[in-house]
């Protein structure tokens, strides 16, 4: 997708191509044009053309997040990890339901909207998304597949996607405005028992039970406790998980404490199925959609230590002081 743009020297004309091109589409694969595109904490702008392609040429090197906003469309991010060479960003972007036509704004709040769709990119009527954090709230999607979210906190929104005949997603987003998500979910596969089918869709009481205390840990969390999302992840995602952690804006505040555990962190995947003591080393960034991050004394709900009791947990220590496991639970794609 990249561009060649000449650019003026002196009396030369030197050819320099991008390096951070992209294009921006509706669902379905429907280029978008006129879209804005900011390179955020930046008056760097670009705007789409009539294949919904936008381009910038020398955007700084490191983590970058690019802020999309178009007239009749939700805002959209996404973070990505400029390299020197040409960086290719593909982003779907959502049209304002005419559902929030209705939504009286008298002041600043965090609203996120958003579409569940299958596989092949068709709505999902009926499905459930369950909420865990902030004001934990249920709610179904329409004949159209969309859902809205309103007066949504500050911070990590969990929340996991069900529907009878589809695998669970869980989806994390950082919110600090208003939003638009898609949530793709996958049919099951038909050779599954019921006893795995269940398993696999988010409907046996096991992980219903297991989405319940993800809710209680993260509002009970201790103030050094970080949860990432995925797409906090994302620029790092060829990155081992533990390295993606420390470079990560709020997961660099534990560098010292995941130094400290080494290969001793003790993990817990997908709120239910214990690992043990082990290194962060082990993951890739971008096999993971969220992470729970509690350093020593900061998990307060307990959830945690009974899922992996028996499990092998080494306790950290400082000087004499017994201050317990560093535990980490972490929700796959």
């Amino acid at each position: 997708m990249a561009t060649i743009w000449p650019v003026a020297l002196g009396a030369q004309d030197v050819v320099v191509a991008p390096n951070v091109t992209g294009k921006v589409t509706a669902i379905g694969g429907i280029p978008v044009a006129g879209v804005e595109v900011t390179l955020n904490g930046s008056s760097r702008t670009a705007r789409t053309d009539t294949q919904g392609a936008f381009a910038f040429l020398n955007a700084p090197a490191g983590v970058q997040e690019l802020v999309f906003r178009g007239i009749g469309y939700l805002p959209t991010r996404a973070s990505i990890r400029v390299p020197e060479k040409s960086l290719d960003v593909a982003v779907t972007i959502l049209a304002t339901p005419a559902m929030l036509d209705t939504v009286q704004v008298r002041e600043r709040i965090n609203v996120l909207s958003g579409i569940v769709v299958d596989e092949h990119d068709q709505p999902v009527a009926g499905a459930t998304i369950e909420v865990i954090t902030g004001d934990k709230q249920t709610l179904t999607t329409g004949d159209d597949g969309w859902f809205v979210l309103t007066a949504v906190r500050d911070g990590v929104l969990a929340f996991r996607t069900i529907k009878e005949g589809y695998y669970l997603t869980t989806t994390a987003v950082r919110m600090h405005e208003w939003r638009g998500v898609v949530v793709h979910i996958e049919t099951l596969d038909p050779k599954l028992s019921d006893l795995r089918r269940a398993e696999a869709s988010g409907a046996s009481n096991n992980a219903a039970v297991a989405w319940r205390d993800a809710g209680m840990r993260m509002s009970m969390k201790g103030g050094r406790a970080v949860v990432l999302s995925e797409e906090e992840l994302a620029p790092f995602g060829d990155m081992s998980l533990n390295e993606a952690i420390k470079r990560t804006r709020a997961g660099a505040t534990l560098t010292f404490d995941l130094q400290n555990a080494s290969g001793s962190i003790c993990v817990l995947l997908d709120g239910r199925r214990a690992v043990g003591s082990t290194t962060l080393d082990t993951w890739r960034a971008s096999e993971v959609e969220m992470v729970e991050l509690y350093p020593p004394g900061t998990e307060a709900s307990g959830t945690t230590a009974r899922y992996l009791r028996g499990a092998g947990c080494r306790v950290m220590a400082s000087g004499a002081i017994r201050r317990g496991p560093f535990y980490a639970v972490l929700w796959m794609k």
